[in-house]
């Protein structure tokens, strides 16, 4: 039984491959990778391209020597099972695992990433796991699996559906499918783990996602960002193999592509077919790629006893400094060394500092070691201060992550389900919208929560930089898709000095569209009882039941009501009185005897214990307690709101 195929929009699939043997011309290639990339996982990372180029810009910098602020390495954990027989003999020995991580570590050095054993070593004595077939994983992970940890199982044999032998595969699906499946001769041939490694941070082969065909991109690169690996430093593979590649490593193939130029490719490429033994490097764009990819989606793992993560008691503010208490809980730990602002200079070295922060917004990092080991890790844009925006219209076209700007994205279930910024369809069809809420031809963008890879119940939360509400006529404006057979709930929620209120206006539940195609909705939330105050708007996604539940919004706006007013100034001079109430009754005052007036109360969150239509009898608050409130007044197309107090 396969766990892994449970919905059709996944990173990397798993498929298991019905031959060993893959014929393409007069080539014969051995199938010793079990992981094929899907067209649903190219459509994935194509639904995240804005967040990866993002990073892969972030690296090419800090490649350049200008700055030192990404070149941190990261380091991420490995939980390693051992499979060996029954009687404990066949398994892979200590000093072959040993060797094998510090051959990967010299090879992803240029990714800025290092990999170190979580714990002891999961030695699985079982002869039905020893000769292991792909398609069995629910069995094996069911009992030997931990999760935030890629998961590597060296087994003596590993074959294929059709019981021919693999070296290995990968699979990156969510936060609870972090595995690779290695044979224990592969894992020490100094190019198969790593070849996997580079698929579970999201590379594809060389040669393209089809080994059954040959690759449509084009020697003269002019297709490079869209066909074969989709990786521009990569030269046009025609599928690599012991008959194309000689013992020297030469290229000696006469294949050509549609314009007839012959192949010239890099045979020592990890992510080819090449000889195993030729197979020794990525290019630098690869090496981006994966530093991205663990940014953008796998920077969560981190092994539970040993780890450089922290909390802290606050991150963000409105206000031009910020004092922050870091703490971290890791006992395993003798030595600590915070870079608070990530310019490669030590700030701290004791356990729980604290220090305060100007205006900005701040990557951290933090190094914790004992006396076996040494790991670091970096938190990007973690500290905000003092951002603020202005009340106009967020459309988000200059948004390359939806953490730009100073808005923040959190996925709270620390599943994966969070907030992405897009252009065009998302990933997955039937779900989200087909484009942005746009009112003309332009293709723009917005900002949605990608349901994929997610479990039910998970929340994704986008929160606003710091706004000010200057006027009592102020409102929030926003566009929203909510498409799809399992779509799930919608909130907003307001933080003011006192915390977070939420649900200022009813949850939005289930489908809100009736078809993919059709246009955002809008909805409008009076701020009025806001007013001087400095606020954030949070926007929290929860995931519905299955994939096909993506919801976007688009087209923030803080607006002033008044300017939707008609000329006629119904609302004029109106008062209400007394104020503070002293009896139980709120007497209000109109010159204007035409217009139908209508009327709510409300508290400082929003929440009406009155409403009616305006007459000449006073209204009875005696059921109102001691307290603030806001008295809405209004007609048609006009309204004015009055603090009150009681």
């Amino acid at each position: 039984m396969n766990i892994f195929i449970t919905n059709p929009k996944l990173l990397l699939i798993s498929i298991i491959l019905s031959a060993p043997y893959y014929t393409f011309g007069q080539n014969k290639i051995e199938s010793s990778c079990g992981t094929v990339t899907t067209s649903e996982s190219i459509d994935y990372i194509n639904s995240i391209k804005p967040q990866i180029k993002k990073y892969e810009k972030a690296f090419a910098f800090s490649k350049s020597g200008k700055s030192n602020t990404h070149r941190i390495v990261n380091s991420i954990p490995i939980k390693a099972h051992i499979i060996r027989s029954s009687n404990g003999s066949d398994g892979l020995s200590t000093s072959d695992l040993n060797n094998a991580i510090e051959n990967l570590n010299d090879i992803y050095a240029g990714a800025y990433m290092e990999f170190f054993l979580c714990d002891s070593i999961d030695y699985i004595d079982d002869d039905v796991f020893c000769h292991f077939k792909k398609g069995n994983e629910s069995d094996l992970k069911e009992a030997y699996y931990t999760p935030g940890l890629i998961n590597i199982y060296f087994v003596n044999q590993l074959l294929n559906s059709s019981d021919a032998s693999i070296c290995g595969y990968s699979n990156n699906v969510g936060r609870d499918n972090d595995i690779i499946v290695m044979k224990n001769s592969c894992a020490t041939n100094g190019s198969s783990l790593a070849h996997e490694l580079g698929h579970f941070f999201s590379l594809t082969h060389t040669h393209g996602p089809d080994n059954n065909k040959m690759t449509t991109e084009l020697v003269d690169g002019s297709n490079c960002d869209t066909d074969g690996d989709g990786i521009c430093d990569t030269p046009a593979d025609p599928i690599l193999s012991n008959s194309n590649v000689n013992s020297f490593c030469e290229f000696i193939g006469i294949e050509t592509d549609a314009n007839g130029h012959t192949f010239n490719p890099d045979t020592g490429n990890l992510m080819s077919y090449s000889r195993k033994s030729c197979r020794n490097h990525f290019t630098d764009q690869q090496l981006a790629r994966m530093y991205a990819f663990y940014h953008t989606t796998k920077n969560y793992l981190a092994c539970p006893s040993f780890n450089a993560n922290f909390s802290v008691d606050t991150s963000i503010t409105c206000e031009e400094t910020l004092t922050v208490n870091f703490k971290n809980n890791c006992s395993n730990i003798t030595n600590w060394q915070w870079d608070i602002d990530s310019d490669g200079i030590i700030d701290y070295t004791n356990q729980n500092p604290s220090h305060t922060y100007d205006t900005g917004i701040y990557d951290v990092t933090l190094t914790v070691s004992n006396k076996s080991k040494t790991i670091k890790k970096t938190f990007s844009k973690f500290i905000k201060v003092g951002t603020e925006i202005n009340p106009i219209e967020e459309n988000f076209e200059n948004f390359e992550i939806a953490g730009d700007h100073g808005w923040t994205t959190i996925d709270t279930s620390k599943s994966g389900y969070n907030w992405y910024s897009n252009i065009g369809q998302t990933a997955t069809d039937g779900t989200g919208p087909l484009s942005n809420n746009k009112s003309d031809d332009i293709i723009g963008k917005y900002i949605y929560a990608e349901a994929s890879g997610a479990n039910p119940g998970d929340v994704a939360e986008f929160i606003s930089p710091c706004i000010n509400i200057t006027s009592s006529n102020t409102a929030l404006e926003f566009s929203y898709h909510m498409f799809g057979k399992n779509i799930g709930e919608l909130h907003i929620d307001i933080k003011t000095d006192s915390g977070y209120i939420n649900d200022v206006i009813p949850a939005l539940h289930g489908n809100q569209q009736s078809n993919q195609d059709d246009a955002f909705l809008k909805k409008l939330i009076d701020l009025s009882s806001y007013e001087n105050e400095t606020i954030k708007v949070r926007f929290r996604a929860i995931r519905g039941a299955s994939w096909d539940g993506d919801i976007a919004i688009d087209n923030i706006l803080i607006k002033h009501i008044e300017e939707e007013q008609d000329s006629s100034k119904t609302l004029s001079n109106i008062t209400a009185y007394p104020n503070p109430i002293t009896n139980a009754s709120l007497y209000i005052k109109s010159r204007n005897t035409e217009a139908v007036l209508n009327y709510q109360i409300s508290n400082l969150v929003g929440q009406v214990f009155l409403s009616g239509t305006l007459t000449n009898q006073p209204i009875n608050v005696s059921s109102l307690s001691s307290g603030t409130y806001f008295l809405t007044i209004h007609s048609e197309n006009s309204r004015i709101v009055k603090k009150i107090i009681k």
